[in-house]
């Protein structure tokens, strides 16, 4: 009965804190500092999630972020952009290795 019950508080706690933002998202003007770098937060928490994935992974993690980047300027497709990427990571690393 415990786990139910911090099952139950918890399922609470998240339900009332997305509410929450959702609240305070519709109140802010949009044209604010605050909209404008909530704006900014995606791409920023994805450089900071990527760079130490790329860094990580060494030459090939690097070679591989480049390429998919690059193709998926040009193109716009995600799945060109991946393919690519994932190819040149591993070409890399037979080259490198």
């Amino acid at each position: 009965m415990d786990i139910l019950g911090v099952i139950f508080i918890l399922g609470l706690t998240c339900y009332a804190m997305r509410a929450g933002g959702y609240v305070l998202a519709a109140s802010m003007r949009d044209d604010g500092i605050a909209a404008r770098f909530l704006r900014l937060a995606p791409g920023n928490l994805f450089i900071a999630f990527i760079v130490g994935g790329c860094l990580s992974g060494g030459l090939a993690g690097l070679v591989g972020t480049l390429v998919a980047l690059v193709t998926m300027a040009v193109t716009a497709r995600e799945w060109a952009a991946l393919s690519a990427g994932f190819g040149a990571a591993i070409a890399t690393s037979a080259i490198a290795a």
